[in-house]
C-alpha cells in the first residue's frame, strides 16, 4: 500500500469513528423505579435487571418494552448497589451499608431468599461478580486492615469468608467504592480483580485461583478521600481498563483512566482525550469499543481506552452492555439505552 492510499484509509477510518460517535446518544426510557439505581445487569438483548435504594429491583424480559418492579420483603431500608442475573428468572442482589445482605430469586422476583447477612461493625459491601451460575465473589470495605471478601460455590446457598491471612494488608483509609458494583471483575474460570481507592494509592488486588492467593498492584489513578478506582472491565486475561477520579470534584478529569496489557500488573495512565470527568462505570461493547459514564456525562472509546470522545451530557451511575446494546441507570430511576444494532 502506497503512502497516499494509506493516508486515505486512515482518514476514512477516523471520519467513520467520529461520525459514529457523533451520532451516539442515550435514549431515555420511562422511569419505572423512582429511586436511585446503581445495580445493573444486562443478561442479553432482551433481559435487563436493575436494583437500587429502598430494596428496589426492576426487570424487563422484552428489551425494555415492559417492566416488572418490586421491593424485596423486609429489605425496604437497604440499598442494593449491585445485581447479578443469569436469565429472566434468576438473580441476586447485594446491599451496601451497615447491613450487608445478599438475596436471591428464582421466579422473577415473586419470592426472594436471604442467602447472606452481615452486620459486623465496619462492613460495607461494594460489589460482587460471578464466574458462572454457581460460583461468585463479593467484597466489602476493610475490617481490621484487610478487605472482607466472601465466596460461594453453590449458587449462594452458602457464602464463606476468604481467610484474611491470605489477603494483602490495605493502606490507611483504603477501601472500595459502591458506585456501580463494578469495582470487582472476574474472567474465565478463576481470575478476579478488586479495585480500591481512598488511600495514598489506588490499587488492584488480583487472584488467579478464586481467592486462594493474592497479589496487589499500584495504579496511577488519583487516590484520596472520595477518589480512586470506581469501575473496571477486562476484555480477556490481559487487557483491562479502569476509570474513576474524584467523586467530590466530579468535573475534574485528572488521572481518571488507565489501561493494562498484562492482566493488571502495570497500568498506563491516559492523559490525552481521557474521559471528561469522574466516571463510575465502564463497559465493553462492539468488540473493543468502550462506554464510560458518570454524574457529569458519558464518553466512548474506539481504541481500547487509549483516547475518549465525549458524546453525551447525560450522566448515569452504572452501565452494562451486550455485544451491540448498552443500558444505563442512575439518579432517581433514570434509565436509558444505546443501540448499535
Amino acid at each position: 500500500m502506497n503512502y497516499r492510499v494509506l493516508c486515505s484509509s486512515v482518514l476514512a477510518l477516523l471520519f467513520y469513528i467520529n461520525t459514529v460517535s457523533a451520532q451516539m446518544r442515550w435514549e431515555p426510557q420511562t422511569n419505572v423505579a423512582g429511586v436511585h439505581l446503581r445495580g445493573l445487569c444486562v443478561v442479553n438483548d432482551s433481559v435487563i435487571w436493575a436494583s437500587g435504594a429502598g430494596g428496589t429491583w426492576i426487570t424487563s424480559g422484552d428489551a425494555g418494552n415492559s417492566w416488572a418492579k418490586g421491593v424485596v420483603p423486609g429489605a425496604d431500608s437497604l440499598d442494593f448497589r449491585d445485581i447479578h442475573a443469569v436469565d429472566k428468572d434468576r438473580a441476586w442482589v447485594l446491599s451496601a451499608g451497615a447491613v450487608g445482605s445478599i438475596y436471591y430469586t428464582k421466579d422473577r422476583g415473586k419470592n426472594w431468599q436471604l442467602q447472606y447477612r452481615n452486620t459486623r461493625p465496619g462492613v460495607f459491601f461494594d460489589g460482587f461478580a460471578f464466574w458462572n451460575n454457581s460460583s461468585g465473589m463479593a467484597y466489602s470495605d476493610p475490617i481490621n486492615g484487610k478487605l472482607l471478601i466472601i465466596k460461594t460455590e453453590n449458587s449462594g446457598k452458602s457464602w464463606y469468608q476468604i481467610d484474611p491471612l491470605l489477603l494483602p494488608s490495605v493502606l490507611d483509609k483504603e477501601a472500595g467504592f459502591a458506585a456501580s458494583g463494578t469495582g470487582i471483575c472476574v474472567y474465565g474460570d478463576s481470575l478476579v480483580w478488586v479495585a480500591t481507592g481512598g488511600g495514598a494509592r489506588a490499587r488492584i488486588f488480583k487472584s488467579a485461583d478464586r481467592g486462594n492467593t493474592w497479589s496487589v498492584y499500584d495504579t496511577p489513578l488519583k487516590s484520596k478521600g472520595g477518589a480512586g478506582i470506581f469501575s473496571m472491565t477486562f476484555k480477556n486475561e490481559n487487557y483491562g481498563v479502569i476509570v474513576g477520579g474524584d467523586y467530590v470534584d466530579s468535573t475534574n478529569a485528572d488521572s481518571n483512566c488507565a489501561v493494562t496489557q498484562d492482566g493488571g500488573v502495570t497500568w498506563q495512565l491516559q492523559t490525552i482525550k481521557n474521559p471528561r470527568g469522574y466516571r463510575s462505570c465502564v463497559a465493553f461493547v462492539l468488540g473493543d469499543k468502550l462506554i464510560s459514564t458518570g454524574r457529569t456525562g458519558s464518553d466512548v472509546s474506539d481504541n481500547f481506552g487509549i483516547t475518549w470522545k465525549y458524546f453525551s451530557e447525560a450522566g448515569y451511575y452504572a452501565c452494562d452492555c451486550t455485544e451491540r446494546l448498552c443500558w444505563a441507570v442512575g439518579r432517581n430511576g433514570k434509565i436509558a439505552y444505546l443501540d448499535f444494532r
